[in-house]
C-alpha cells in the first residue's frame, strides 16, 4: 500500500491478495468495501461505500476513477438537497474490468466480467459481461465476446 492512502475509520474493508493502493487513494463511507485479489487502485481513486462496494478480482483502476454506492436525495421539492439525507444501492464490478481514467461509476450499478469502461464515463445502470462502455451518460460501444 502506498503512502497518503486515506480509509474511514467507520468503513468495514476486506481486501484480497496483492490488492495495490496508490498514493491518495480515498475510502470511505460507513459500509462495507471489499476488493478482491490483484486488483489495482491507481492513484487519486475514490471508493465511498455506505452500503456495499464489491470489486472482483484482476481488476484495473485508471487515476482518478471514482465509485459510489451513495448519493443525496432530493425528491422533495423546495427542500434543499442537502437536507434530504441520502440514498444508497450496492455497486458491484467483476472480476477482469479495467475502469478508465476519470470514470465515474454511480449507485445501483452492476458490472459483469471483463468491462471495460473509457475515460471519463459516467456509469449510471448495469452491463453484462464483456462490454466496453463509453460516454456521458455512459452506453455499450461494442461487445468484447464477438
Amino acid at each position: 500500500m502506498a503512502g497518503h492512502v486515506r480509509v474511514s475509520p467507520h468503513l468495514e474493508v476486506i481486501l484480497g491478495d496483492n490488492v495495490v493502493l496508490r498514493r491518495r487513494v480515498t475510502l470511505s463511507g460507513r459500509g462495507k468495501l471489499v476488493i478482491g485479489d490483484n486488483t489495482t487502485l491507481n492513484e487519486g481513486v475514490i471508493i465511498a461505500a455506505y452500503e456495499s462496494v464489491t470489486i472482483g478480482n484482476d481488476c484495473l483502476f485508471a487515476p482518478r476513477a471514482y465509485v459510489l454506492d451513495v448519493d443525496h436525495r432530493f425528491d422533495r421539492s423546495g427542500v434543499p438537497a442537502s437536507r434530504q439525507g441520502y440514498v444508497t444501492s450496492e455497486v458491484r464490478i467483476a472480476d477482469g474490468s479495467w475502469i478508465g481514467a476519470n470514470a465515474v461509476i454511480t449507485r445501483g450499478v452492476q458490472l459483469g466480467e471483463s468491462c471495460i469502461v473509457g475515460a471519463n464515463s459516467v456509469v449510471t445502470r448495469s452491463f453484462r459481461s464483456g462490454s466496453v462502455i463509453g460516454g456521458v451518460p455512459a452506453r455499450s460501444i461494442r461487445d468484447r465476446s464477438d
